[in-house]
């Protein structure tokens, strides 16, 4: 084996983690979610929320991550709870996470992974980074707004992040939704003065707002737009009072807006205020060329500092040229990462990279009677498959207590069957509740 000078374990020199994903895993779902390199996420079943949860456990804003070089989460009230090593958070609690810890949002698993390579477009020089390197940071320096065009997936946030960060603005970077529900954007973007809460462009001292999905802003909230950009400064809905603000516009959009202004569906006014410069990420299918680079450098950010880096191997290569990859660069991201977490040594097959999707059950039939996902539990790593089988144990434990040792009514509050609990009972040698306890049968 090949040692690095200096070194005399024989193992890979260890690697500084430069940001952190999460893996959810939803019933038999399981993704990884790349997290941004600082500022507050939002976690819930909300529109509004930065990570947005499909399940009825979780509540509409659950729980903010607060990400920096650290990661602290907060519960924000709940109404399912938040567990954090089997210890429920309480309301606005905060408490610091680890790479690898698990937590548990209601019924919704994740655990916190460390990357140790950059993910975002920006970070691989690729030929579609190499011609807009220096368009980027030429318009960076300056204070004219931006609009990043492209499908979804295609980095439009990560290259927003960047211009930002070349800017030189200490502010925040706050990204808002515009196709969220217009009576919580209206405040999440101008704030509100009955409650005292200031709004994303008044928070964006010296920084700047990323209007995603701009062209989904409704047109009451466009003229408001227009009048900030007019007058540097915002009004908070409730108030007649004007607060000047000092904050950059970056606007991300998947369509073209020019057909939106002549359909009158966005206003020309602001159309022309926000392109003072406008920047197109091509789709993934277009530069087949870049998917090998990116999905090494994928590879290589998820791979364990002191393990051996993953390697392709021929039929993952061909794999991955075949696709059309329709989500792009989060897609092809993401199979990655699950590759990673999928595979049991170095080397990464087109197995690990396919995800083959389910037939759907007959009409009637029961759902999946596993509690984490039988589609990547029983393939995933040791040191995963281990966490979440500890939560696992956990969560059948909780689920006895709150039934008074009632097996039938904890199976039917877990979502499985009698049968298969008394065989989760079995393998995680939890002792069985006491006989005599009525209703214990199928």
């Amino acid at each position: 084996m090949h040692k690095i000078e200096g070194d005399t374990t024989g193992r890979p020199p260890t690697r500084t983690i430069v940001g952190y994903s999460l893996v959810v895993v939803d019933g038999t779902n399981m993704r990884i979610v790349p997290l941004p390199r600082r500022g507050l996420v939002r976690i819930g079943r909300s529109s509004r929320a930065d990570l947005e949860i499909k399940s009825a456990s979780v509540s509409r804003l659950h729980a903010n991550l607060h990400v920096d070089n650290e990661l602290e989460l907060e519960d924000t009230g709940s109404s399912n709870g938040t567990l954090v090593g089997g210890v429920q958070l309480a309301a606005n609690q905060r408490v610091k996470l680890d790479t690898g810890m698990v937590f548990r949002l209601g019924e919704v698993t994740f655990m916190v992974q460390g990357r140790q390579a950059e993910v975002s477009i920006t970070s691989v020089r690729t030929p579609t980074v190499k011609s807009l390197e220096a368009q980027v940071a030429r318009v960076a320096a300056s204070k004219m707004p931006v609009i990043v065009t492209g499908e979804t997936g295609t980095g439009k946030t990560t290259l927003a992040e960047s211009i930002h960060e070349l800017s030189g603005r200490r502010g925040l970077f706050l990204r808002v939704n515009c196709a969220a529900d217009e009576n919580l954007l209206v405040t999440d973007l101008f704030g509100n003065e009955a409650w005292q809460q200031a709004g994303a462009i008044e928070k964006a001292v010296n920084g700047t707002v990323l209007l995603d999905s701009v062209d989904a802003l409704p047109l009451a909230l466009q003229q408001r737009l227009v009048s900030v950009l007019d007058e540097n400064a915002v009004v908070r809905v409730g108030s007649a009072e004007r607060r000047p603000v000092d904050v950059r516009f970056i606007a991300a959009t998947g369509k073209a807006l020019k057909p939106e202004v002549e359909a009158g569906r966005f206003l020309g006014d602001l159309f022309y205020r926000l392109s003072g410069a406008t920047f197109h990420i091509s789709p993934l299918r277009e530069r087949r060329p870049e998917v090998l680079t990116l999905a090494e450098h994928f590879l290589a950010a998820a791979a364990s500092p002191e393990l051996p880096p993953f390697v392709l191997t021929d039929e993952a290569r061909a794999f991955l040229l075949a696709q059309e990859w329709p989500g792009n660069i989060h897609e092809l991201r993401n199979a990655c990462e699950r590759a990673a977490l999928l595979a049991e040594g170095p080397q990464i097959d087109a197995k690990h990279l396919a995800v083959v999707e389910k037939p759907a059950a007959p009409a009637g039939r029961k759902r999946s009677e596993t509690l984490i996902g039988s589609p990547t539990t029983g393939n995933m790593p040791s040191e995963l498959r281990a966490r979440v089988a500890e939560l696992e144990r956990q969560r059948i434990v909780e689920a006895i207590e709150a039934c008074a040792g009632n097996q039938r009514r904890a199976a039917e509050l877990l979502g499985i069957s009698r049968r298969t609990l008394s065989n989760r009972l079995d393998e995680y040698k939890i002792a069985r509740p006491r006989k005599g306890i009525p209703d214990d049968a199928e």
